[in-house]
């Protein structure tokens, strides 16, 4: 496996540890405000429809200076239909078990000319690849030819700064952009559907061999309602979870949008291993956004969630749950919108536009469609033009690594949440943050089985032993003696 990085071939062979990232980053309060704009999954916005994709081009174009727009990420299924495989010039080269729809190519010249409005304006796009968005999509196990996504957008007006290559050296739907914004070089590093564990690798290399904030895009990712492994439970919508398969439904509840509906071809990683094995290592990724996820119920409006789709991890709701008592935590925002209206197959033009203020260290995000403002007789009656629920609008700090808010946190390094272990197994744990720790206890179930004074980790050698088979629930709790307080984090086990 090769891959180009900053313009140059790497070998795969190099080793960089994937403890954390070599560098830091971080973005001076001097800089200036600026905008990046998601188009979450535009599937549906072709035939009758193709005004929706054009409205929101068009938006951007015109609003590019007054919110100081960067780059446009789209987060996968560009279209619906996929295709058969073609050739570099677009003629059909091969078949498809089950035939894409039969406007497949129209959806795709829409969504071409439709993109070429921001690149004739000098506004950069970065197509994420999705599902919807291979050769015969509609095939399992998923293909990962994608002759059509690099027929119409492997030529793009302001091309990707690098591609990752496979091990033949062609180009991968893995690529990323370099861009200065302020004084700050920032990488948008977008990822195939369920990264294979080679890209996954090379992802690992390329973000911990770049000195800045990145910004990582992929379809598939957080869950939409906040559910957390919680035997059943969920927390309050909005504080998503990654999508997950293979686990005991009373560790997770994995939904069926998650790589096992899929079967990619080469296999692949979903969202808890994207987060065990790629976004929780660094301490330079500033953001990890992604698509996909249409539930719970969709519909017409209002007769939808507003957490439909939609969902980003709040720490303040589930602070113990390894996304938040992780110190390499970024920011981690779901959006689709593709499951309101039309039965729940169109999405209403939603947008997302991410305003990042470096001054207050924030990054606020707003759900607008400029379809529902130019054309208010297309829609149903009284549909907000902004959608300003709490789901949808709302502010969120830095993350720690780039001066945000650095609270005391617990963080268990070993064993990984979810994991199948035996009924006696060793457990790693330390505290972290700013404060003084020094008192550390053990609960199974809820039950304390160690205690340990004046340590701010557990002493090596420290274990668990479980009261039987099935699914355990093992916190780890630090006291904060400046906020006289104790901070926890929770993983579930199961022997099976």
């Amino acid at each position: 496996m090769r891959f180009a990085a900053l313009g140059l071939l790497i070998a795969s062979s190099i080793c960089v540890p994937f403890s954390g990232s070599a560098f830091g980053a971080s973005i001076p309060s001097t800089d200036p405000d600026f905008s990046i704009v998601l188009f979450p999954d535009t599937q549906y916005y072709h035939g009758n429809y193709a005004y929706v994709l054009q409205d929101q081009v068009n938006w951007v174009a015109a609003h590019r200076s007054s919110l100081n727009i960067q780059a446009v990420v789209g987060l996968g299924d560009i279209v619906d239909g996929g295709g058969y495989p073609v050739d570099s010039a677009g003629n059909v080269v091969g078949t498809c078990n089950n035939a894409p729809p039969s406007g497949w190519q129209t959806q795709w010249q829409q969504s071409q000319s439709a993109v070429s409005t921001l690149t004739s304006h000098g506004i950069y796009y970065q197509p994420t690849i999705g599902n919807h968005d291979y050769d015969c999509e509609a095939d399992r196990p998923q293909p990962r030819s994608a002759t059509n996504y690099f027929h119409y957008f492997g030529k793009m007006g302001i091309s990707p700064t690098a591609y990752i290559l496979d091990q033949n050296g062609n180009r991968t739907p893995n690529f990323y952009k370099t861009m200065k914004i302020g004084s700050v070089n920032f990488m948008i590093l977008s990822l195939e559907l369920f990264p294979q564990t080679w890209v996954v690798n090379a992802a690992n290399t390329l973000i911990s061999n770049f000195n800045g904030p990145v910004i990582v895009a992929t379809h598939a990712y957080l869950s939409n309602d906040g559910s957390g492994p919680s035997f059943g439970t969920t927390f309050p919508a909005g504080s998503a979870y990654p999508l997950c398969s293979g686990f005991s439904s009373s560790i997770y509840g994995c939904l069926p949008d998650s790589i096992n509906s899929y079967k990619p071809v080469g296999g692949g990683t979903d969202g808890i291993g994207l987060w065990h094995n790629l976004v929780s290592k660094h301490s330079n990724i500033f953001m990890a956004l992604s698509g996909h996820v249409r539930n719970p119920n969709p519909g017409n409006y209002p007769n939808v969630p507003n957490y439909n789709g939609v969902g980003y991890v709040d720490c303040n709701v589930q602070s113990w749950t390894t996304l938040c008592s992780n110190p390499n935590r970024p920011i981690q925002i779901l959006s689709d919108f593709q499951g309101q209206g039309n039965g729940g197959y169109f999405g209403y033009g939603y947008l997302r536009i991410l305003t990042v203020s470096p001054s207050r260290k924030t990054v606020s995000v707003f759900t607008y469609s400029p379809s529902i403002a130019n054309r208010p007789t297309n829609f149903p009656a009284g549909i907000p033009v902004y959608k300003t629920d709490s789901h949808d609008q709302y502010t969120l700090k830095f993350p720690p690594a780039f001066g945000g808010p650095n609270p005391e946190i617990t963080q268990i390094t070993a064993p990984l949440d979810g994991s199948h272990v035996p009924l006696r197994f060793g457990i790693s744990a330390s505290a972290k943050g700013p404060d003084n720790a020094g008192h550390m206890q053990v609960y199974v179930n809820g039950v304390k089985q160690a205690d340990y004074l004046n340590v701010s980790s557990l002493p090596a050698g420290t274990t668990v032993t479980l009261p039987g088979r099935g699914t355990h629930r093992i916190a780890v709790q630090t006291y904060d003696n400046a906020k006289a307080t104790w901070v926890k984090s929770v993983i579930y086990v199961s022997n099976p």
